[in-house]
């Protein structure tokens, strides 16, 4: 379940890091913008939190089902004379849909691709599993379908560049930006061991907003 199937109205609670503390706010889903999940303003002692790529949100359901979500972004949105905000964010699946569904990281990486092995252009790493990838292909950049892309990119304190050979399997969007999704045809050594590396810093992360987690109730969202 994607966050911006929740019926507006919904209560929501939004967990993220304000200078490295786990924090939660309670906020209220309002709308679907430029897909998004438009909520209520978000404060934390009166002060509008910062935009944030990491996040988790919970909410009770109908017949007392809670669902909680892996967040991706969370922007700030100034309109109305106040800050509202844009989260972006997947339902957390169970342990069932993992070993079905690879984990996914968000890591927006500028890299360089080439299309049919005659088209390249500039690309943005939007997300990737073990299984695929998703990007942002430069201005004017067309795939399509069963095209072969050739994707290099560096990750920040690696010291040479990973190779991936890709096949396009859908085409989407982000907001409002084209993006395709792509399956990985052979990952070697680096791949994985950069794979480990997010693991592990997602997981460092759950631990940190698990082991201390302030709740501050935000009287707008009421």
């Amino acid at each position: 379940m994607n966050i911006t199937e929740l019926t507006p109205g919904t209560d929501i609670t939004i967990s993220t890091l304000i200078d490295n503390m786990p924090v939660s706010l309670k906020s209220k889903i309002i709308s679907v913008m430029d897909g998004a999940a438009l909520v209520s303003p978000l404060k934390y002692h009166g002060i509008p939190i910062p935009a944030s790529t990491h996040g988790t949100a919970s909410v009770v359901m109908y017949g007392n089902i809670k669902k909680d979500f892996n967040l991706e972004s969370v922007v700030p949105f100034e309109n109305w004379n106040d800050t509202y905000y844009l989260i972006k964010g997947s339902e957390v699946i169970n342990q069932a849909d993992n070993n079905r569904k690879a984990e996914r990281y968000v890591v927006n990486i500028l890299g360089k691709a080439v299309i049919n092995h005659n088209h390249t252009t500039s690309a943005i790493v939007y997300d990737m599993s073990i299984k695929g990838i998703s990007l942002l292909l430069g201005k004017g950049a067309v795939a399509n379908k069963g095209d072969h892309i050739q994707l290099t990119f560096k990750p920040e304190g690696y010291l040479k560049s990973i190779d991936l050979s890709l096949c396009v399997a859908r085409l989407f969007k982000i907001g409002t930006f084209d993006a395709v999704g792509c399956k990985i045809q052979s990952i070697d050594s680096t791949m994985m061991g950069y794979i480990i590396d997010l693991k592990e810093q997602k997981e460092e992360q759950r631990k940190i907003r698990s082991s201390s987690n302030v709740i501050v109730h935000d009287e707008s969202a009421s």
